[in-house]
């Protein structure tokens, strides 16, 4: 879930944003908790108690604390969180420079800009987050999202990914592959498969079920394993 923190001393604007930030994520099936701080004292206390936000959205111009001197304060502790100042004053774009803000939006265009500033970190996120294994050989090189994996299998001496639409065979075991892989997404489900978690959908004795519909059988001495990795990963995302 996306913690973003709205910092502005003017509620009317806190709420008119916080409306159109959930109506960007809300259409996207993206959840997110949006916390509003009218008093930006507030937001500094929580700075220091440790909250982190993925994405704040601050004011420049407020009677308690300057927004730039909140950025700093943030920077201070977490680089890796989007800052995007909602101002009047475009004359600080300079100084945000330095405390690496994403985007400015002059409050008068809020209805023109938030979008495309949203669109913007929404996009990196997702890059940042895709993972890829990458196929190499004397003629081709292949990269492919993890998420488009729904399971692998042995064929001879080749591992072969099944994609939604394609196969793709590589000279590999399973056994490096799976340690290539390196993620909680794929797990062993007997000597010949690796599948990927995010495509399974049902489980029932020792079988189990698909997205594309395809039904494997999980080894005897894997079917813990297989239920206690399962288990464990849709928790971690809940």
């Amino acid at each position: 879930m996306l913690k973003i923190a709205l910092v502005d001393d003017n509620t009317d604007f806190l709420l008119l944003l916080r409306k159109k930030v959930h109506a960007f994520f809300d259409g996207r099936n993206v959840l997110c908790e949006v916390r509003l701080f009218p008093n930006p004292e507030v937001f500094y206390f929580d700075l220091e108690e440790g909250f982190h936000y993925d994405i704040c959205f601050l004011d420049i111009e407020m009677p308690q604390m300057n927004g730039l001197d909140l950025a700093k304060k943030i920077r201070a502790t977490a680089q890796a969180t989007y800052l995007v100042f909602t101002t009047s004053y475009l004359q600080y774009a300079v100084e945000g420079y330095e405390v690496q803000a994403f985007s400015y939006i002059p409050k008068n265009l809020l209805e023109e800009k938030l979008d495309a500033a949203l669109l913007g970190i929404f996009g990196e996120m997702q890059e940042k987050t895709e993972k890829y294994y990458f196929v190499e050989t004397n003629s081709r090189f292949e990269r492919i999202e993890y998420k488009e994996i729904i399971y692998v299998y042995k064929n001879n001496k080749n591992a072969v990914f099944v994609l939604k639409d394609r196969e793709v065979p590589v000279r590999k075991t399973l056994q490096e592959v799976f340690v290539q892989l390196d993620s909680e997404e794929f797990i062993c489900i007997e000597r010949g498969y690796i599948v990927n978690v995010q495509h399974i959908i049902k489980i029932e004795s020792k079988e189990l079920t698909l997205r594309n519909g395809k039904k494997l059988q999980i080894g005897r001495t894997h079917i813990r394993e297989v239920k206690e990795a399962i288990h464990n990963y849709w928790r971690d995302r809940m």
